[in-house]
């Protein structure tokens, strides 16, 4: 049997015929920039994030960069992000031409939470550079303690954006939407994200009428007006084809949820613990989203040789710690004992909609036998 880490085409074949129904709406309607799906969309996601307004861009990756630069973050700001993450938070500070300050997370939830951002937050100062913002990242679909980091922002005072590309449809501790909580967050509809595209797009949401008015801005090369160009921006909007993809797919978004949910749960329940340390789970009224699921292990790069020689998808997330990368090897040294941990530990097993009974059980039973090897 093989199994996949992810299975697009089963995704997408469910969904097909609608998808090209809408194109061909979009082509009949032929406004390719910024027309009707792409405000449907927006008001959607706003209503489903609990904001009043949410800014189509090109990617997740802009949708942080332009939030940053929408709040004022300035060249040489220090902007505190976990080190435990996908490069794209850390690579928008540095576009802004701020300075990623690396923090470490928590062991358990692998987010970072108020202790890792104040140290963090600390070093920066004794570096004597001044924080600006704070950029969480709510890791795998579980969001970071946004509340209590809610509090520290405004404590400082501080720019919060939370970075929301693995947590859609997430809940936080206090049963809030994540993306919901900060100044702005930053959403990425790459094709293998729960809700994906059919290519690269993103959104900002935010409950700030100013930073949404400067997103919108910014997105259209800085113009408030046709020709009216207001300051330097860039061109960074939604493309009107990927938002009818994905106003189709909002409707199994649910269902798509559900699915992942129940294969977390059985993964839970019956991988053997005594090898493994699985992912926590979020206790209600907080919401897992179960972008991937990731297990630890002291022999992880034994156990994917294994898994990959039996036809099971498994990938390393992340094999290197983004204060390690080459990109930001002119940043201070530092070290962070947890993500470096997890780095050397962490192995994401398959988690699909599609995913059947038969391949779960197929995954669970490779891994025991590598363990009673």
């Amino acid at each position: 049997m093989r199994v996949p880490l992810q299975d697009l085409a089963a995704q997408e074949a469910r969904v097909a015929g609608e998808v090209l129904r809408a194109i061909e709406g979009v082509a009949r309607e032929a406004n390719f920039v910024l027309g009707s799906q792409v405000a449907t969309f927006e008001r959607w996601l706003a209503a489903a994030c609990d904001v009043p307004h949410a800014v189509g861009v090109a990617s997740g990756t802009d949708a942080i960069e332009l939030s940053l630069r929408a709040l004022g973050v300035q060249p040489g700001d220090g902007v505190v992000t976990p080190a435990l993450s996908f490069v794209a938070a850390a690579e928008a500070i540095a576009r802004v031409g701020a300075v990623p300050v690396f923090c470490d997370v928590d062991a358990e939830t692998l987010n970072a939470d108020v202790s890792t951002v104040r140290e963090a937050i600390s070093r920066s100062r004794k570096a004597g550079r001044r924080v600006r913002a704070i950029v969480p990242v709510h890791l795998f679909g579980l969001c970071a303690p946004v509340a209590s980091l809610r509090a520290l922002a405004f404590e400082e005072p501080l720019a919060l954006v939370e970075d929301v590309a693995q947590a859609l449809g997430a809940r936080d501790a206090e049963g809030r939407p994540a993306g919901c909580s900060g100044d702005a967050a930053a959403f990425s509809f790459f094709p293998t994200k729960n809700l994906g595209a059919w290519g690269d797009g993103g959104a900002v949401v935010t409950p700030r009428d100013d930073v949404a008015a400067r997103v919108r801005r910014l997105r259209v090369h800085g113009a408030s007006a046709p020709h009216m160009h207001d300051e330097i921006g860039c061109n960074s909007r939604l493309d009107e084809i990927q938002a009818a993809v994905l106003l189709v797919k909002t409707r199994y978004l649910e269902t798509c949820q559900a699915a992942r949910a129940r294969i977390a749960a059985r993964y839970r329940a019956e991988l053997p613990r005594s090898s493994l340390a699985l992912p926590c789970s979020a206790d209600p009224p907080a919401l897992h989203a179960w972008h991937a699921f990731v297990v630890r292990s002291e022999r992880r790069d034994a156990l994917a040789q294994w898994l990959r020689e039996h036809g099971i998808g498994a990938r390393v997330y992340y094999p290197k710690g983004l204060h390690h990368q080459a990109c930001f090897a002119t940043l201070d040294v530092v070290a962070l004992p947890v993500a470096e941990e997890i780095c050397r530990t962490a192995l994401a097993l398959p988690i699909y909609p599609s995913m059947t009974d038969e391949a779960q059980t197929y995954v669970i039973e490779q891994i025991g036998d590598f363990f009673r090897r």
